[in-house]
């Protein structure tokens, strides 16, 4: 199935930057799912059904405008991404052992 383009006013309706939420990076709707963790699953699966099924709380519509959002702002994304990993690389070797 296509990605259907999703207008740009589409997308801001349905992305959100709260302040206090995910660092105030962009998340789809009202959720806890950072706009970054769409693209990574894109990035890693390489198809918008493999987002789809990852992310089963989310209808399509979500999704495409998820991706849309970094179409549209891939700076701003792309920005989440590495801080993310910066976090990541950060705290990874203060993880407990099990």
């Amino acid at each position: 199935m296509a990605t259907r383009r999703v207008t740009v006013e589409e997308t801001n309706a349905a992305i959100h930057e709260t302040p206090g939420v995910m660092g105030g990076y962009p998340c789809v709707g009202n959720t806890r799912i950072p706009v970054r963790a769409l693209v990574e699953v894109l990035r890693r699966y390489g198809s918008v059904e493999a987002v789809g099924d990852y992310f089963p709380q989310l209808s399509r519509a979500q999704v495409d405008a998820g991706l849309a959002y970094y179409r549209a702002y891939p700076a701003r994304v792309d920005e989440d991404i590495e801080t993310s990993r910066r976090a990541d690389a950060e705290f990874a070797p203060h993880a407990p052992v099990r």
